[in-house]
């Protein structure tokens, strides 16, 4: 039997599609491409943007007309809170939610008997316990990625996502910590730590928090090369957490992915995001001053609603004041049940797609700033990929570099010097 799977949107998402498709291959299925014939197709969805909504009913309709005999199993946070709908396309089999997926398996192998449909999500509000999926032996042979949290408490006005996770709740750290040994006996030397509010780990613990835990992985597990944050929100960016990555700094990846989202006060009070401006640069000179040369890189959201003119021109100074390495920018999209859908007035599309263009010219060229200082200089390089010749993969402050070397082998992490910065790809040479 024959297994494939898609997985839209977060790195969330691909890990616990990952684990969930490890179950199958445990039992004897064989892991083939999306785009191959296969005999069950797992979709696991997406629903953070209305786009996101669009992409996952695409892939599912794709998959079915691609295997239409196969089982097709859709999963995640677009079927969460759009249950019904899912389950009325023709050829949808199986769909749960963001808390069935450990059942998946068994949910198959009943319909393959059985040839009955089902439709199983259940609320998540009242979730408490982590749901534990592993990983197993079907692993990246570079980059690692280790889910330590479910859910998010912030409820920020635009976003569905508490409403598809639910609270908080936090992995139990030896499991963690044991999934991360095994990665590393496996070869893999670059571990990313991910969750939907990765740093809000511990918040349903007793006197246990994020800082706590990366301090244990650090301490705990000398043979982990480099540990990487997948995205941190700055309300989360404790003292104690800034010291124990300051006191292994030498492990820690110096690159810090922290949203900014809205670049007024006046936007981000009506994003119910907890912070303004002057917080967020207060504490981003903070963590510069600890490691100077750190990639901040963010998310932006234009276009929410009431956003003016001046708001944008504001939002743009503040966002040139960060320089920030990265940016990704996107457009406000009405989300059903939250808070910012019902706000007055919206802002049209084509002013929405003016603001995303201004400040993708920004991001260009701030990327090239940040890129441009590292130039002559040697950062070490962990080999992804290698085609034409060319090995690619990433410094450990996030610069994707290009460079030749005859036998380099995927995983290596090598010196490699920037001789020609460039945005997104930068070019170097290995230092013998």
């Amino acid at each position: 039997m024959r297994v494939s799977y898609y997985a839209l949107g977060c790195k969330v998402n691909e890990y616990e599609a990952t684990a969930v498709v490890n179950r199958f291959l445990e039992r004897g299925y064989k892991l083939v491409d999306f785009r191959d014939e296969s005999d069950v197709c797992i979709i696991n969805t997406c629903t953070v943007t209305a786009n996101s909504d669009a992409k996952s009913r695409k892939v599912i309709r794709q998959a079915i007309r691609r295997n239409p005999d196969a089982v097709i199993a859709v999963m995640g946070c677009f079927s969460q809170l759009n249950p019904g709908e899912v389950a009325k396309i023709p050829g949808v089999d199986i769909v749960i939610g963001t808390g069935e997926r450990h059942l998946l398996f068994e949910l198959v192998e009943k319909f393959l008997r059985e040839k009955e449909a089902y439709c199983g999500v259940g609320p998540v509000n009242n979730l408490r316990a982590y749901e534990e999926l592993k990983i197993g032996s079907y692993v990246s042979r570079v980059r690692g990625f280790v889910k330590i949290q479910d859910g998010c408490d912030n409820f920020c006005s635009y976003c569905a996502i508490p409403f598809a996770r639910g609270r908080v709740r936090s992995r139990a750290a030896g499991d963690i910590i044991a999934e991360i040994k095994k990665l590393v006996a496996t070869g893999i030397k670059e571990v990313v730590l991910t969750g939907i509010n990765t740093a809000a780990y511990g918040a349903d613990l007793k006197g246990y928090g994020f800082a706590n835990l990366l301090e244990d992985i650090f301490s705990g597990i000398a043979d982990l090369r480099r540990l990487r944050i997948s995205s941190i929100e700055i309300t989360e960016i404790t003292d104690d957490y800034l010291s124990v990555i300051a006191r292994h700094r030498d492990r820690f990846c110096r690159h810090l992915h922290i949203p900014l989202q809205g670049g007024t006060d006046k936007i981000l009070e009506k994003m119910n995001r907890k912070y303004a401006t002057a917080d967020y640069m207060a504490k981003i000179d903070k963590i510069r001053d600890l490691f100077p040369d750190i990639n901040i890189t963010t998310d932006v959201m234009v276009g929410f609603p009431g956003e003016t003119d001046d708001d944008f021109r504001a939002a743009r100074s503040f966002i040139e004041q960060m320089r920030f390495g990265e940016m990704h920018v996107f457009p406000y999209s009405p989300r059903p049940g939250t808070k910012a859908a019902a706000f007055s007035p919206q802002v049209p599309q084509s002013v929405k797609k003016e603001r995303v263009n201004s400040l993708l010219e920004l991001n260009r060229e701030m990327a090239m700033r940040y890129r441009k200082r590292f130039e002559g200089r040697v950062l070490p390089v962990i080999v992804e990929k290698i085609e034409n010749g060319l090995a690619r993969g990433h410094s450990d402050n996030y610069l994707e570099i290009a460079f030749s070397l005859s036998g380099a082998e995927i995983n290596a992490i090598y010196p490699v010097r920037i001789v020609s910065a460039a945005y997104p790809l930068s070019r170097g040479e290995v230092i013998v």
